[in-house]
């Protein structure tokens, strides 16, 4: 099911796997990166999500504002329900470093992980989902 879809970015739920899927591509201005915040973040409260992949493999550096509030946000998400979220590792180093936050913000390590590729990502979640019995 497709939520958001544009040039920026894509965000897509598969119901079979309870995955939400978000896609960046390239610079994404700061009011359509939280408005993707925000929907991922109202789309959990309102359905079961086990796992939130955030592939930022061709995203550009966001600012650290906006790193902040998506750090920020993450509590929230697991309080309303999302198990475990996953990051597909930007190419840019730049970015590599504002994905920083998420490491810097406290959150439970256990329940974060940061991979190279979409598909070690997933597999990572299906084992995370798997220990949850």
């Amino acid at each position: 099911m497709q939520l958001i879809y544009n040039e920026n970015v894509e965000l897509i739920y598969d119901p079979d796997s309870f995955e939400l899927l978000q896609t960046w591509k390239g610079f994404v201005p700061s009011g359509l990166f939280r408005e993707v915040i925000d929907t991922s973040l109202d789309f959990i409260r309102s359905n079961k999500v086990d796992l939130l992949i955030s592939d930022t493999s061709r995203q550009k550096v966001i600012s650290g504002n906006d790193a902040e509030y998506a750090a920020s946000v993450l509590d929230a998400m697991f309080t309303a329900g999302l198990f475990a979220m996953a990051f597909v590792l930007p190419q840019d180093v730049f970015t590599r470093f504002s994905l920083k936050k998420f490491a810097d913000a406290g959150i439970d390590a256990d329940r974060v992980g940061y991979f190279n590729k979409i598909e070690d990502a997933r597999k990572w979640g299906g084992f995370v989902k798997s220990a949850k019995g």
